[in-house]
């Protein structure tokens, strides 16, 4: 049953790309059945010199505030967690272990969103040298790896997204060793992956692909959980049908629930 699956990748108007209340949220959750859900804001990392006016710890307290008003009067049945959307964390390392320490996260995504400060939407992916791409980027996820500075590392192949949207069909081969070394780092350290369905309603399949998720379950990897990656409360839990469909065809019989950032296996 969906409904029980929860949904571990979820934005509200607390982050700067939605406008969606934690009201809306809430009761299209319930209307949908949805026992589960877990807040992941975003909070993006720089590289210096440059400093975001968005993100800084008034932002993370902002976060925490609301988050708090929602659990005290959430008028539904539905369970809200509190999860964190690291958006390269590796370039401030220390900042980030000092915000894992002061709030009570429950879950945190590693992603990398931007490679020398710039967005992976604004590269141009008619002339990028994709080496030199696969290259930084996973080597940006490696350091979030070593630093254990999250829980799963979200959207795992992300740059797909935006050159597909260009016209690129940039799908990475399960025999790229920058993607092998990935995987086999993360489950080393017990760091997860998320299945990401936002590329299926976005027209590129989900993130990772189904070749992905069989190579890691391949190499011994267990950690896994749904996002929608939702901006807006009609795609909670979207295409989740499709995603357990891959899981199953993966080999996993399980996904994850993280309660105080420890996980728990959910049989599926």
């Amino acid at each position: 049953m969906i409904g029980n699956i929860p949904d571990y990748h979820i934005h509200s108007s607390v982050s700067p790309d939605s406008t969606e209340s934690y009201i809306n949220i809430l009761k299209v959750a319930e209307q949908k059945g949805i026992s589960d859900l877990m807040f992941t804001e975003h909070f993006e990392f720089f590289s210096a010199p440059y400093s975001s006016p968005i993100f800084q710890k008034k932002y993370l307290d902002n976060y925490y505030t609301q988050y708090c008003l929602c659990k005290q009067s959430n008028p539904t049945s539905v369970h809200v967690g509190f999860g964190i959307e690291f958006g390269q964390p590796n370039l401030q390392p220390e900042t980030a272990k000092n915000f894992l320490k002061k709030y009570p996260f429950d879950y945190v995504i590693g992603s990398c969103h931007k490679i020398d400060n710039i967005d992976l939407s604004r590269y141009n992916y008619v002339t990028i040298n994709t080496d030199r791409l696969y290259d930084t980027y996973f080597s940006y996820l490696l350091e979030i790896i070593e630093h254990n500075l999250c829980d799963c590392l979200g959207h795992l192949d992300l740059f797909k997204r935006y050159a597909a949207r260009q016209g690129i069909p940039l799908n990475i081969s399960c025999e790229n060793d920058y993607l092998q070394k990935v995987l086999k780092e993360a489950i080393s350290h017990g760091i997860g992956i998320e299945i990401n369905t936002s590329g299926i309603r976005q027209g590129i399949g989900s993130m990772p692909s189904l070749d992905v998720l069989k190579l890691y379950s391949r190499l011994h990897g267990e950690i896994i959980t749904l996002g929608s990656d939702a901006h807006l409360a009609s795609d909670l839990q979207k295409d989740f049908d499709i995603a357990l469909d891959y899981l199953k065809q993966a080999g996993f019989s399980y996904i994850t629930h993280y309660q105080n950032r420890k996980p728990e296996m959910i049989k599926i």
